[in-house]
């Protein structure tokens, strides 16, 4: 930090210091392009042939921030005091005209600009409306100021002269030397350095020769050649440049009795008014010519490099590319990269007709999608004539619905086909076994009813139900295992034969037991639970021990068909603790035993506690068939896609006899 402690201002002042020596260069030059104007006015005129210095204070103000124009506007009126005093000006007189020049430049400014605090570009022929339109504004606002503080100060006669000429020199001085001041894109010169400073010096040396070394030919149209080699060779900013120079060479020339616009043999205002306009319309023209041959130039540079990005595209993809035109019904292909002739061999055969390539009813099929693309695009999955399938996306690569050029991206989709084919063959396998190892029908049991419903989400499933009559006890069981799926269906078959391979017992916790740890090694190395509902009915008596492993939706339906009871329970699933607590309900003559999975539930809408109701409803219209019941659970009460395994099992006891 600096000893007063003004770090902060330390490191700013740079670029203030940069600001200022920039703005105090424009004022300097400014005041010095004000004096030339001056020097070189024609003897006889009461004002000067045209004002360059406009155009500096303009090009100033497109540079300083918004809200900095009024100082620079206070500067400008500041620098203009004495040269309006130096031609005979008196100072109540000077003064109007400095204020009326810091008016133009805050006019022009505040169009060029608007309300955005950003430097003006001068990139498309487009941003030369914006230009022209600011320098028309701001010179018309000062010549109707100036030609009233003339009148105000001097006589009719001079005031009306200056109204006539003070727009166009105005105008000409601010669009030769403004745009210099203002952004314009970085384009790349197409001249070499040696052409651009011989063209240089011959626009120069020929300006001289017609507008000073002249005296009666009228030549002016000859500085037009080189300003269009400059317009299709060099930068903009080179051309306004020249542009530049030559204005001033023809302003020195007309001012000394040279040149095609002599102020000695032409009236002194005709003069003026004729060099202006050659100096407007030659800046508008080339300038014009400039930015619409460099956006040309971009355009061109864009396409190249979009061609170079699809060649590059086109040539190394791993998709097989081909273009191909249509000539009648036919389909030929004219390029295509290696991943399409590794794909298809018979192009480095020299094939060229797509039939030949992909076969009379893959190529049917391309020229039909060719005919009817929707928005240009098409998919279409093929089989070639060799048992080969693709995957196809074809694009137009005209603009016009009908042309007749076309890009096939191809892909070989014949190996992941087999393979899908395959795994859908062991998942259908599978299924039919997890189907073959479910319970059979039971044998009748006098006095009790059973139905039970499976319906996997996919060709496995991970729920599983057991069914087995040990007399005089039924055992029933079910259960969820975690997921969906081949994974969830092989642990669902290893807990059923788990349960299976255990000892029936009257006591359910001791099965549970038994089962959790013979399946607790299986569970822990796979990061997997089963919930599971198992239950033993005593078929003489009616009597129920049930446990209730993390499942939670074991019922009782009563005889009545309108009272329901859940079995509610706290215990955890199999794979999670290995302690349970048994339930034991009565089945009074009529009432049933309900074990539902998840998937009806979901099917319900998934509320487990307004469930009860539901399986109120569908016991009534049942009429206390076991299989109406499951039915009516299964078929759900919502439109629900089916995205969970759907199992259910009822055992109904329908009168108090049991087997002898």
């Amino acid at each position: 930090m600096s000893p007063s402690g003004l770090a902060p201002a330390t490191s700013q002042r740079p670029a203030w210091m940069r600001l200022a020596l920039v703005v105090g260069g424009c004022l300097i030059g400014f005041f010095l392009l004000g004096t030339i104007s001056l020097v070189t006015r024609p003897a006889a005129a009461a004002s000067v042939a045209w004002w360059p210095a406009a155009g500096v204070a303009l090009g100033m103000a497109t540079r300083v921030s918004i809200r900095f124009v009024w100082m620079l506007a206070v500067a400008v009126s500041a620098l203009t005091l004495p040269l309006a005093l130096w031609i005979d000006n008196s100072l109540p007189h000077a003064i109007a005209i400095s204020l009326c020049v810091g008016v133009e430049l805050a006019v022009g400014a505040l169009v060029m600009r608007g309300k955005r605090d950003a430097l003006p570009e001068l990139a498309m022929p487009r941003d030369i409306g914006r230009l022209v339109l600011a320098i028309v504004l701001s010179a018309a606002v000062f010549d109707i100021l100036i030609s009233s503080v003339d009148l105000i100060f001097t006589t009719p006669e001079r005031a009306f002269e200056r109204f006539s000429t003070v727009f166009s020199r105005h105008a000409a001085g601010m669009l030769v030397v403004a745009p210099l001041f203002m952004k314009m894109p970085r384009r790349r010169s197409r001249a070499s350095g040696a052409e651009s400073v011989v063209q240089f010096v011959a626009a120069i040396g020929l300006s001289i020769y017609v507008f000073v070394g002249n005296a009666t030919l009228p030549l002016a149209f000859l500085p037009f050649v080189p300003l269009v080699w400059a317009a299709m060779r060099m930068s903009t900013r080179l051309v306004l440049v020249e542009t530049l120079v030559i204005s001033v060479v023809a302003t020195y020339g007309s001012s000394i009795g040279k040149g095609p616009f002599s102020f000695d043999r032409l009236d002194s205002v005709e003069g003026a008014v004729v060099l202006q306009v050659f100096q407007l319309s030659m800046v508008v023209v080339f300038l014009l010519l400039s930015l619409a041959n460099g956006r040309e130039a971009d355009t061109r540079a864009q396409l190249v490099e979009s061609e170079d990005l699809f060649r590059r595209n086109f040539d190394t993809s791993v998709a097989g590319m081909l273009i191909v035109t249509r000539d009648s019904e036919a389909l030929s292909v004219i390029q295509s990269n290696d991943s399409a002739r590794s794909m298809l061999p018979s192009i480095n055969q020299g094939a060229t007709d797509l039939r030949s390539i992909l076969g009379a009813d893959a190529h049917a099929e391309v020229a039909t999608a060719a005919t009817n693309l929707v928005d240009g695009n098409a998919r279409l999955t093929l089989e070639t004539n060799v048992g080969r399938i693709f995957e196809v996306s074809l694009s137009t690569l005209g603009s016009r619905a009908n042309d007749d050029t076309f890009a096939l991206q191809i892909f070989d989709i014949t190996e992941a086909r087999r393979a899908r084919q395959l795994e859908q063959q062991e998942l259908d396998r599978a299924g039919e076994v997890q189907r073959a190892l479910s319970p059979g029908k039971l044998p009748p049991i006098p006095g009790w009813g059973f139905a039970a419903l499976s319906v996997p989400a996919k060709q496995v499933g991970g729920d599983f139900y057991d069914v087995r009559i040990s007399w005089p006890r039924a055992i029933i069981a079910l259960g969820d295992v975690m997921g969906k799926g081949v994974g969830a269906g092989m642990l669902a078959a290893a807990t059923r034969a788990t349960l299976r391979s255990v000892e029936v017992s009257d006591s359910p916790k001791d099965v549970m037991i038994r089962t959790a740890s013979l399946l607790d090694w299986d569970l822990r190395r796979t990061g997997a639970f089963v919930t599971m509902a198992y239950a033993v009915i005593d078929l003489n008596s009616g009597q129920v021990r049930l446990i209730d492993a993390g499942h939670g939706l074991s019922f009782i339906v009563r005889a009545d068909g309108e009272s329901v009871e859940r079995i509610i329970s706290e215990d955890l699933p199999l794979g999670l603790d290995s302690r349970w607590s048994e339930s034991s309900p009565q089945l009074a003559d009529g009432d049933s035993l309900l074990l539902l999975s998840d998937g009806i539930l979901d099917r319900w809408g998934g509320d487990v506690d307004t469930f009860d109701d539901v399986v109120a409803a569908c016991a009534k219209k049942s009429d206390g068939s076991p299989q109406s019941l499951i039915d009516l659970l299964g078929a759900g009460g919502e439109d629900v896609m089916n995205i969970d395994d759907v199992t259910a099992v009822v055992f109904r006891r329908e009168s108090g006899q049991g087997l002898p």
